[in-house]
């Protein structure tokens, strides 16, 4: 790809010469971009650790969030419906069942491979157990299965890197890529890669949305598939944009707990412990539409803040209630959610309006105030702002900040609800128009674990050109690594401490930087409508705006195919 875009003599300069086109198709091959991640998907093979003692309440959560079982026992393999965990006896009941169609897998399940898949989410929610033998097995009958009787269980999960990978490297997605880095003026951060023990995966983007020194901020971004390998962690710091990354701090977080519980950190950095997650019973989006698919399960099935409304707002929210129960008063809220493309789209659309002025304008933003900045992007709705329902109204409980477009995150967020009577928790989630995407959304009442967090800093980071640059990311002194080209990277070493006997380690990655686009605008810029945006929700009513006029684009351009 930066072969293609380092030419002179190159193809696409047709595309950009036509605008109104140019936004169409890179609009319609986005969406093919995201229908290939879906529709042409990887996933690994991962074992679930357990202990006799933490068995049933392992057992339990996948009966609760409803994932599919897979029984192997010897050469058979049948599915295990309508499970029942008794604790007492210790057993797993259910009633033996065919595989269904979605869940048949061609070739034998392998820890240490990549496995293809059609891109249906069935396969995500599968989880399997190899049992002994003995086991009788009669289909459409009961059985029931001792714990003792479970030698593995293992999940698959999504290989989002792989996907994101295989799509790159064919050929319409390599179009579709190059679109959306040229002509939709991608708006990202740096990439961030983790050795998974057979490869590298793309996991996340570091420090997302922060476009000026002064408005750093420390960014943790949790590391799913990182793999220890002799008590070291690596990952990779890439530049795969229109965009110069300065790099401050990389630190891994450590965090060793009970493997039936699981770990996130808030926007702040502190850890929260999820052992008891329950789902909403209610989700009301836009204060009209009953909706309980949505968030309901990590199925990239998630709600889009995009429905059609027959108000002028540009706002859109989701409401989720919760069962409370009698006596909490703090809760932890869990979400899984990320930036959408579109928001990247209309930040581009914005600041083309700047034109020839836009290096002045980024000049002028570096001696901003942050609080100027900030205060902008909330009264344009760019956050996800969250509120709880109290007695006496609304009352905001925190704004997440941008974490990027091109990876789900897990973040947890804290709620104190001793102001909540009654038996329910009512949460808002609101943003500006097509802004997030939120894939799940679960609540925990059970008190945090104590746990020590381990700071770890980089043992070892050699960049591209195979020079030692660890010194510059070991503090915060705005002694900055600088990435300033598309395709630099960074490979980062780590050591880790020795694991304990029942205890499993989650990861993190704490980052501090920021990035500076580079853009060529040769247009007059439009400072009437630069003013604009400088009344509270004009961004957002923008985004609805473009949105719109797409849309009736795509309408006359199918009107026209169709009578040629």
């Amino acid at each position: 790809m930066k072969a293609l875009t380092n030419q002179k003599s190159c193809p696409l300069l047709f595309f950009k010469k036509s605008k109104k086109l140019s936004s169409f198709l890179s609009m319609l091959l986005t969406f093919s971009l995201l229908n290939l991640v879906t529709g042409c998907a990887y996933y690994n093979v991962r074992n679930v650790t357990t202990t006799p003692e933490s068995m049933a309440v392992q057992l339990e959560e996948f009966a609760q969030n409803q994932q599919y079982v897979v029984i192997h026992s010897g050469q058979e393999i049948w599915h295990l419906g309508e499970v029942e965990v008794n604790e007492q006896e210790r057993t797993i009941k259910g009633l033996v069942q065919e595989i269904g169609v979605g869940h048949i897998s061609k070739k034998p399940r392998e820890i240490k491979r990549t496995h293809r898949y059609s891109g249906s989410e069935e396969v995500l929610n599968e989880v399997h157990f190899y049992i002994s033998s003995n086991t009788p097995i009669i289909s459409g009958e009961q059985t029931s299965i001792p714990f003792s009787e479970i030698n593995s269980i293992s999940v698959n999960d999504k290989n989002t890197g792989r996907a994101v990978a295989n799509v790159a490297l064919s050929t319409v997605g390599v179009i579709a890529a190059i679109f959306i880095v040229v002509l939709l003026t991608k708006s990202s951060c740096p990439f961030i890669y983790v050795d998974n023990g057979e490869e590298y995966v793309f996991t996340g983007e570091l420090y997302p949305g922060v476009l000026t020194a002064n408005q750093q901020r420390d960014d943790y971004l949790v590391l799913p598939h990182i793999q220890e390998s002799n008590n070291t962690c690596s990952i990779k710091i890439t530049n795969e944009l229109k965009e110069i990354q300065h790099t401050d701090l990389i630190q891994l977080m450590e965090i060793v707990h009970p493997n039936n519980v699981k770990v996130l950190l808030d926007s702040y950095g502190n850890p929260h412990t999820f052992s008891n997650l329950i789902s909403p019973k209610t989700v009301l989006v836009d204060e009209i539409i009953f909706d309980n698919n949505s968030v309901l399960s990590k199925d990239n099935n998630a709600y889009l803040f995009n429905t059609t409304l027959d108000n002028a707002s540009s706002t859109r929210n989701i409401e989720l209630v919760f069962q409370k129960p009698g006596n909490s008063e703090n809760a932890k809220l869990y979400l899984t959610l990320k930036n959408s493309l579109w928001l990247d789209y209309v930040f581009g659309k914005f600041n083309e309006q700047f034109g020839s002025y836009y290096p002045q304008f980024q000049k002028d933003q570096q001696a901003a105030p942050k609080e100027k900045s900030t205060q902008w992007t909330v009264e344009q709705n760019i956050p996800l702002t969250v509120y709880l329902k109290t007695d006496t109204g609304w009352a905001l409980v925190d704004r997440i900040q941008t974490v990027g477009p091109m990876a789900y995150r897990d973040i947890a967020l804290p709620i104190e609800i001793n102001e909540v009577s009654g038996e329910e928790v009512i949460l808002k989630l609101e943003t500006g128009f097509m802004f997030w995407e939120v894939d799940y959304a679960g609540i925990d009442y059970s008190e945090n674990l104590p746990l020590n967090v381990n700071y770890i800093e980089p043992t070892s980071a050699i960049d591209g050109n195979n020079k030692d640059v660890t010194k510059l990311l070991l503090a915060e002194d705005q002694n900055y690594f600088i990435q300033p080209n598309i395709g630099d990277e960074v490979e980062v070493q780590f050591k880790t401490a020795d694991s304990k006997p029942g205890l499993i380690k989650t990861f993190f990655l704490k980052n501090k930087g920021y990035y500076t686009y580079l853009r060529n605008y040769n247009n007059d810029p439009d400072f009437a409508k630069l003013r604009l945006f400088k009344e509270a929700g004009a961004f957002t009513n923008f985004s609805m705006f473009e949105y719109e006029a797409l849309m009736d684009y795509e309408h006359r351009f199918d009107l026209a195919s169709a009578n040629k």
